[in-house]
């Protein structure tokens, strides 16, 4: 594919998207490996997450995929990472039409709940969050120690809806708050300048 500019044609790549998902035993290199296939083959990583979970060390990357390359080739490389970093991985492309759709945030809010340790804390903030078709597009969560025991921490970036009044949104999590026993607070997340 290409262009004329000033009488002169340009090549464009097209590129293509994939998503790479995996979990493996925490090591030094993962991310070095995990790089290299992708710098080997002209692959560009569009969006990640990469964090340690207790021992283990999860990895979700959006990756743009060169039209020269063979996926085939390109999951074979990432089948011989599994075997020597004792990892599982899914390599799984994205179809065009999906690709080009973007999901940016047009109204995004920081959920923060805090409170004592206990099952269902997570489930509860999600089903009301679903009820009210709110968005998640993050969720991270912790336990650490507090005074009185374990406490469980949970920060959840959300898209509010335009046709959801904020003030409704408040109301219903802190009325959420009061029957579950935990602290929830709704905040706007500012855009971070680079």
């Amino acid at each position: 594919m290409g262009f004329c500019y000033s009488g002169f044609w340009y090549t464009v790549a097209i590129m293509s998207k994939a998503v790479i998902s995996g979990i493996g035993p925490d090591q030094p290199g993962i991310v070095a490996a995990i790089a290299n296939i992708l710098y080997q083959r002209g692959c560009n990583i569009v969006d990640s997450t990469m964090t340690r979970l207790a021992n283990e060390f999860a990895v979700i990357l959006i990756i743009s995929v060169p039209d020269n390359v063979v996926f085939s080739e390109l999951q074979q490389q990432f089948s011989t990472l599994e075997e020597s970093h004792n990892m599982t991985l899914l390599v799984k492309p994205i179809p065009d039409e999906l690709s080009l759709e973007s999901h940016q945030a047009q109204n995004p809010y920081m959920v923060s709940v805090a409170g004592n340790d206990r099952a269902g804390i997570t489930f509860h903030v999600s089903r009301k969050l679903a009820e009210m078709d709110i968005n998640v597009t993050d969720l991270n969560a912790q336990t650490i120690a507090g005074e009185n025991g374990p406490l469980y921490i949970m920060m959840v970036e959300v898209d509010i809806p335009d046709s959801i009044a904020i003030d409704t949104v408040r109301a219903e999590l802190h009325a959420l708050a009061l029957s579950i026993g935990v602290e929830i607070q709704l905040r706007p997340l500012e855009a971070v300048a680079l």
